[in-house]
């Protein structure tokens, strides 16, 4: 069965420390399992962002996880990314900052 999302994608958040556009491709790791490699905007830019025990909900249309982010060592990201098409929508949530949508979501590759 094909995996949903693959591929690059941009969409824009917008929270205090990153206001912009943010990147991210989604692979298969060695073991068939999703990958997501994130660039962030903003006060952001530098921060590294590591997904785990990523799926595939039942709906086929949305992949959601956990992540942490090297800015809040020890802190744990929860999120979920619904794909129609050439589109998407995210939610990240935070410890601090919340809820971060991700809007205006489009292939770019």
């Amino acid at each position: 069965m094909a995996k949903i999302g693959i591929g690059t994608w941009s969409g824009k958040i917008n929270v205090r420390l990153a206001r912009g556009e943010v990147k991210f491709t989604i692979g298969e790791d060695e073991n068939g399992d999703y990958k997501i490699d994130v660039s962030l905007p903003g006060a952001l830019k530098s921060a590294k962002i590591e997904f785990m025990n990523l799926k595939e909900e039942e709906d086929g249309k949305t992949i959601s996880g956990e992540g942490k982010i090297s800015v809040l060592p020890g802190r744990k990201l929860t999120g979920a990314f619904t794909f129609e098409e050439d589109t998407f929508v995210g939610e990240i949530k935070a410890p601090v900052v919340g809820k971060i949508k991700i809007t205006d979501g489009k292939k770019i590759g």
